[in-house]
C-alpha cells in the first residue's frame, strides 16, 4: 500500500514556563485503527527564530519533542542535573514509547541547534511500528521559571505504511503501547562492573559460575530411588533427605572462582514429580512377584 504523507504544524505566539520552568505543548494526529502502522519517515523544520523574552531570561534555554503513540508523561529525571531548572525531562531517546526524538538549544537571533533520533540518515528509512490510532507531538521546553518564550514554529513530515491485522493483534497491541508509555518515571538499568570482573568474564564457560551440566550423578545416590527391583544382591536406596538434597544440589548456582560447581547437573530439576521436592516418599516400593499365568502375587 502506498505511503501515507502526514504534514503537520505548531505554532504558538507565546510559550508560559511554570513555577519549575518548564512548558509542556501537545498535538493529537489521528489515525486509522484496526491497522498496524510502520513510521518509514521523519522530517522537521524550524519556520522561525524563536523569541527569549525579559532581561532576566536564560540565555539558552533547551526544548525536546518527542514524536509517539500516547502522550508523553514527564518523568522525575533531570535534563542537567544540579540546576534550578532543566527539569522533568522526557523518556531516552531508546524507550519503546518514543518513535522519534528530538532536542535543541535555543540561540538568541538564530535557528535552534538540533539533535534528532534516529540520525537523520537512518530516519530517512524507519521502521518503528505501533497499533494505535493516533500519534501525538510533545514539546517541552525548559527554561527560566514563569518566564514567557515567544515566536515557535515548526514543521513536521511523517510518513506511515499501515497493513490491516486481526481484532486480537490490534488490540493487545494498543493495550501494550499504553502501559509501555506510562513505565518510565525512573530509569536506572545500568550495570556497574569493576576490572576484576571484567577480567574474570572470560571462558571456559565454568569460570562464570554456575551449574555444569556434564556432571553426572552416580547410580547409587539419586538413581537408586527409582530402582522397583533389586538387579544384585544388595541395593543401596535413597532416603526422603537423600532425595531432596540432591534436588536443591541441582538448584545451586556456584561463583566463578569455586571449582567446578555443585555436584549434580540442572537437568536432574527437570521433570520432577511434585512430591520429590515436598510431602511425603513412601520409602520402598511394595515387592511384587507374579505367577506362571500372569497374576500379582503379593507377600
Amino acid at each position: 500500500m502506498p505511503a501515507t504523507i502526514i504534514k503537520e504544524t505548531i505554532e504558538l505566539e507565546n510559550v508560559q514556563l511554570d513555577a519549575d520552568g518548564n512548558g509542556y505543548i501537545q498535538k493529537r494526529i489521528n489515525l486509522q485503527e484496526g491497522y498496524r502502522h510502520t513510521l518509514t519517515q521523519v522530517d522537521f523544520f524550524e519556520d522561525a527564530i524563536p523569541l527569549i523574552r525579559g532581561s532576566t531570561a536564560d540565555p539558552q534555554p533547551r526544548y525536546e519533542f518527542i514524536i509517539s503513540p500516547y502522550p508523553q508523561i514527564p518523568t522525575q529525571m533531570d535534563y542537567r542535573e544540579n540546576a534550578p531548572r532543566y527539569t522533568r525531562r522526557y523518556v531516552a531517546a531508546g524507550d519503546d514509547s518514543v518513535l522519534f526524538k528530538g532536542n535543541a538549544r535555543i540561540v538568541t537571533e538564530a535557528h535552534s541547534q538540533f539533535n534528532q533520533f534516529p540520525s537523520s540518515q537512518i530516519a530517512a528509512q524507519n521502521k518503528s511500528y505501533f497499533y494505535a490510532p493516533h500519534v501525538y507531538i510533545n514539546i517541552h521546553f525548559m527554561g527560566i521559571a514563569n518566564s514567557v518564550y515567544g515566536n515557535l514554529a515548526l514543521s513536521f513530515m511523517m510518513a506511515f505504511d499501515k497493513k490491516k491485522v486481526s481484532n486480537i493483534e490490534s488490540t493487545m497491541g494498543v493495550l501494550s503501547e499504553s502501559h509501555v508509555a506510562m513505565c518510565a518515571l525512573a530509569m536506572s538499568n545500568g550495570h556497574m562492573v569493576s576490572v576484576t570482573a571484567l577480567e574474570g568474564n572470560v571462558f571456559p564457560m565454568w569460570r562464570y559460575g554456575g551449574i555444569r551440566p556434564e556432571t553426572m550423578i552416580t547410580p547409587l545416590a539419586a538413581n537408586g530411588f527409582f530402582l522397583d527391583i533389586a538387579s544384585r544382591d544388595s541395593e543401596d536406596m535413597i532416603s526422603v533427605a537423600g532425595v531432596r538434597q540432591t534436588i536443591a544440589d541441582a538448584r545451586q548456582m556456584n561463583t566463578f572462582d569455586s571449582a567446578f560447581g555443585p555436584r549434580r547437573p540442572d537437568w536432574l530439576r527437570e521433570f520432577l514429580n511434585g512430591g520429590f521436592a515436598a510431602g511425603p516418599i513412601r520409602p520402598n516400593p511394595i515387592p511384587l512377584r507374579y505367577a506362571d499365568n500372569g497374576n500379582t502375587r503379593m507377600f
